[in-house]
């Protein structure tokens, strides 16, 4: 392979991701992926040996990026002193803005039936690097652990549901609000 160029399993998975993203996981096969890498189909199958372990790569990258975003997000956070309800916010709305992400929850949620215990195991890590980030958040604010359920609870249903369901979000001063309140 020549220096700097991607693997072909890097390219597979970065197609595979472009796929899902762009179809789920019902609605990409792997001959999509052939096309859309630009490899050959025995080449797909010998990195990878089903469209599941496909899945489980491209949850795995996806959950390698956050672990990166989110820590210089945590980092500017604090370094720019940022309210706790504004970063609580900010926190939440970089997690929906990602497309991977909402594709992760749109497979993990709508596709569940297809999904083993490894894939279930991947995405209990997923989530857990967004509460590990809030909690951080929260102590560094020295907001009580018993907050975190509630302050969870309604910005879950106020951010990502929302997200998912492609309603309206709630007006940024009324969220705001609404963090303040269960803080005070």
């Amino acid at each position: 392979m020549a220096r700097g160029r991607p693997s072909k399993k890097g390219l597979i998975a970065e197609a595979a991701q472009r796929l899902f993203n762009q179809s789920g996981y019902q609605g990409t096969s792997i001959d999509q992926v052939v096309v859309e890498a630009k490899v050959s189909k025995p080449t797909v199958y010998s990195n990878y040996a089903s469209k599941l372990l496909l899945w489980q790569e491209v949850l795995q990258s996806v959950i390698d990026a956050n672990q990166t975003e989110f820590k210089v997000l945590l980092d500017d956070l604090i370094t720019n002193k940022v309210t706790f309800a504004e970063g609580w916010i900010n926190i939440w709305q970089s997690w929906v803005e990602s497309q991977n992400r909402m594709v992760v929850y749109r497979i993990h949620w709508g596709e569940s039936h297809k999904l083993t215990e490894a894939e279930f195991e991947l995405f209990k890590i997923f989530e857990s690097q967004l509460k590990s980030v809030l909690i951080a958040w929260m102590e560094y604010h020295q907001i009580p652990k018993e907050a975190f359920f509630p302050l969870n609870s309604m910005t879950k249903e106020a951010c990502l549901i929302r997200k998912l369901s492609q309603c309206d979000a709630l007006e940024p001063l009324y969220l705001l609000e609404l963090i303040e309140s269960l803080v005070s």
